[in-house]
């Protein structure tokens, strides 16, 4: 113990002495520490912590596969959930829930709050107990039952101060007295990517998106959660549910959900994270090759100052210093270097959080929760360790291993590079070369995946374009007719104000991801009913409503004020349900039904395919209808202009308060903010990529930097003789050039073969782009070249101002 207090004490003294190195050291290693550290403190929180439940491990998600195309995640009926919650031995409780956005009258006036129905076990199923009051009642959760809510902490703050009095108080919630039966705890977080709801509500039946009938016909519209029972595990659940999935098929089978679908569950942790794995472990990986290159540069500089420290260590060694006892002395000044750079970057990634957490929240579940904890700290610790060995062993075996003797009569002269010193510097650059060239292409793959998504047609034009969700509470507004009328209304009042030149309604907005599917049949074909037919995106519109989002009109006609409630029942298709349906045919003029109502609706127009559920998806089949004859209780009101967005919601706000000032309005967002939002993973992830590559080819520009550096000022006896033997400026240029540059071939020959290997791991996360795209390879490996061609450039012209006759008389 007194020898490493002894040692850490000279480290200390000998660090000391060389401020530069010690402070170069310490950067490079608190930019790959740091980095590392506050990914590693994102993949924590989101792929290593449980969720933040009682006994988490069993918790599961149950919904919806699609028995043909496979597509899974699709939402449950309330018949099936019941047949699963009645039938079930594998499953200890089960809970469904759905979001919609109450309006909430204040004392500051209306205002749309976010809300989830959820079914009466839903908080049993999560263990979460709440801070004050209690959670819903059996009877509650009927038909008729009390109207009651539960309130969230944050609300609880915000709108009542957290009043401790706040129990059976009443609230006017969508039109309704409400009252309010508990508070919930300020750790609690809803375990989907919704919106944080503000309250809860009971009776997940309750629902405008799917009419009495519709629910009771397996209509689907619900996420659904469960807890395993004690012992039991996910295959032996998945069977159990595949067998009532078939009774219910047998019992029910002109339900909507008894042909088409089946269940499937996961973990419910899966189902948050599952998507995102990849990505954050390529993050990882990718601030793991810079901590990699970080070590290489540092002990590259150790071997330069073992160099220069040669002579010491030969007194050392002649005054009876063992080598095990120089390799131990200089581990410690590696060690004390990692553990400095450690600090610094511990530093530096507890600063990096907080922009962490505000970053793109919506796209990363429980960013918000990620922290510097102590399971991070040991991570950061262990990461010192392994990286202070990684870099200093080496430097440290060949400083201490050189015979004493030939290091005393040599050190006068300083220029004993010695083969293999020289041979592990070269390789430590080779790997430098490589591992950048990996991160560059990978991060060029992400790059050019994500310019390729960009120039996608979304089928509309969001510049300009502001969105303001409406939603009309059933309680004022029970008539289709009324709905329709208010939405009617308020187009014409907002159409008058000035710089709008257009505005429309939709019951779904584009890349919003949310879509009402209805089974449907076509004209000449034998229905087969309900869960049997295709199915279709139903969407309602408004008049003006393809001008205001600028869809373009490929056949036919729009929707116009003639398409009136009680006149010929119409249809607006998209080219891809024309060409699926009616290929090589005129798809104006015929007639589709839906299976529920079997109206006949003629096709009026042909519009382009617009992009609801993603960038990257597939096109999908979509019918438009007339608002003015299908009319829908919540929709949003897009309203194109060209004027200033401010002055114009503030004008849009006021004619809404003119139609109905009791009516909340929330939510506003312009649609180029909508589609930022839907590409905000991958823009994340490419983002964070191309920093890490970043930082990794200037971090090899700067070793190869260091060791022609170096490889120059140790040859200059040598550069010297071969000017004076002849040798031209040129000649110098090319010898000290192509050193480098063969260096860095062989790291970009290393790096191409590992990449062709790595990169394949990017498939999924790639769109429009091979993983082995040979214009992204060429275009890394040129950039790689280009930038050490420069690097190694620096030192030769150095080379080429040696003098001969100065460097022969100091020899």
């Amino acid at each position: 113990m007194q020898t490493l207090w002894q040692d850490l004490k000279f480290a200390v003294r000998m660090l000391r002495k060389n401020p530069g190195f010690t402070a170069v050291a310490m950067l490079t290693l608190a930019l790959g520490i740091g980095a590392n550290t506050a990914i590693f403190s994102v993949v924590n929180t989101v792929l290593l912590q449980p969720l933040p439940y009682g006994d988490s491990a069993r918790l599961l998600y149950v919904s919806g596969t699609d028995r043909q195309s496979g597509t899974t995640g699709i939402p449950v009926s309330f018949t099936k959930f019941t047949a699963v919650s009645e039938q079930s031995t594998t499953l200890e409780s089960s809970a469904t829930f759905f979001s919609f956005s109450p309006s909430l009258v204040t004392e500051r006036g209306p205002e749309l709050v976010n809300g989830m129905r959820a079914s009466k076990d839903f908080f049993h199923v999560l263990r979460v107990t709440p801070a004050m009051g209690r959670t819903f009642l059996p009877e509650e959760d009927e038909t008729g039952g009390n109207d009651v809510v539960l309130l969230s902490d944050g609300f609880w703050q915000s709108h009542f101060a957290g009043d401790r009095n706040i129990i059976g108080k009443v609230l006017l919630l969508d039109g309704k007295s409400t009252a309010v039966i508990g508070v919930l705890p300020a750790s609690f977080r809803f375990p989907q990517q919704f919106p944080e709801p503000d309250v809860w509500v009971p009776r997940v039946t309750d629902t405008p998106v799917a009419r009495p009938e519709q629910i009771r016909s397996g209509a689907g519209y619900l996420g659904m959660i469960a807890r395993l029972q004690p012992g039991v595990t996910l295959t032996r659940a998945q069977a159990e549910l595949d067998t009532i999935n078939a009774r219910y098929r047998e019992q029910f089978g002109s339900y909507a959900d008894a042909t088409k679908y089946t269940l499937a569950a996961t973990s419910l942790e899966d189902s948050l994270v599952g998507p995102l794995r990849l990505s954050l472990l390529v993050l990882l990986a990718a601030v793991g090759f810079v901590l990699l290159i970080a070590c290489a540069n540092v002990a590259n500089l150790l071997l330069a100052r073992a160099t220069a420290r040669e002579r010491e260590m030969a007194i050392r060694k002649a005054l009876g210093a063992s080598r095990s006892r120089l390799i131990r002395q200089l581990l410690s000044e590696s060690l004390l270097l990692a553990v400095g750079g450690g600090i610094l970057g511990v530093w530096l990634a507890a600063g990096l959080m907080p922009v962490l957490r505000t970053l793109s929240p919506g796209a990363v579940p429980r960013l918000g929760d990620a922290h510097i904890s102590l399971t991070v700290l040991l991570f950061s610790l262990l990461l010192c360790s392994v990286t202070g060995v990684l870099f200093g062993l080496m430097p440290s075996i060949q400083a201490a291993g050189k015979d004493f003797q030939t290091s005393l009569r040599e050190g006068a002269r300083g220029a004993s590079q010695g083969r293999k010193r020289g041979k592990f510097r070269a390789v430590l650059v080779v790997a430098e070369m490589g591992m950048a060239l990996v991160l560059m292409t990978g991060a060029g793959l992400l790059i050019e995946s994500f310019a390729r998504l960009m120039n996608v047609n979304p089928g509309f034009s969001p510049q300009g374009l502001m969105t303001f969700p409406l939603a009309l509470p059933a309680a004022r507004y029970p008539l289709a007719e009324q709905q329709e009328a208010f939405y009617r209304l308020l187009l014409e009042r907002i159409r008058t104000i000035p710089g709008v030149q257009a505005a429309g309604a939709t019951t779904y907005l584009p890349l919003s991801g949310s879509s009402r599917f209805s089974f449907f049949c076509l004209e000449g074909r034998q229905c087969l009913g309900i869960g049997k037919d295709p199915i279709i995106a139903a969407r309602q519109v408004s008049t003006g409503y393809f001008d205001t989002v600028r869809t373009p009109l490929l056949q036919g006609r729009v929707f116009t004020e003639k398409d009136i409630a009680g006149g010929l029942p119409v249809a607006i298709v998209n080219e891809a349900t024309a060409k699926r349906y009616w290929p090589g045919q005129e798809a104006i003029g015929k007639y589709v039904a839906n299976d529920r109502d079997k109206v006949q609706r003629e096709i009026v127009g042909v519009v382009s395919d617009v992009k609801f559920g993603g960038l990257n998806l597939p096109d999908t089949e979509e019918i438009y209808q007339p608002m003015s004859q299908v009319p829908w209780q919540v929709m949003t009101v897009m309203v194109r202009s060209n004027a200033n967005p401010q002055p114009l919601v503030a004008a849009v706000r006021a004619k809404i308060a003119e139609a109905d000032p009791n009516l909340p309005v929330s939510g506003i967002e312009s649609m180029q903010d909508v589609v930022s939002e839907s590409i905000a993973q991958p823009k994340l992830i490419v983002q964070f990529v191309g920093v890490f590559a970043g930082f990794a080819l200037l971090l090899a520009a700067i070793g190869i930097y260091g060791v022609m550096a170096y490889s120059v000022n140790a040859r200059k006896q040598e550069m010297g003789v071969r000017m004076a033997l002849g040798a031209t400026p040129g000649d110098i240029l090319r010898l000290v050039v192509g050193q480098g540059m063969r260096m860095t071939l062989i790291g970009v020959g290393l790096g191409v073969a590992t990449s062709l290997a790595l990169t394949r791991l990017l498939a999924s996360l790639l769109f429009g782009v091979r993983a082995t795209d040979p214009l992204v390879f060429g275009a890394a490996a040129v950039a790689l070249i280009g930038t050490a061609l420069a690097a190694c450039y620096l030192p030769a012209r150095r080379a080429t101002r040696v003098d001969p006759i100065v460097v022969l008389r100091y020899e």
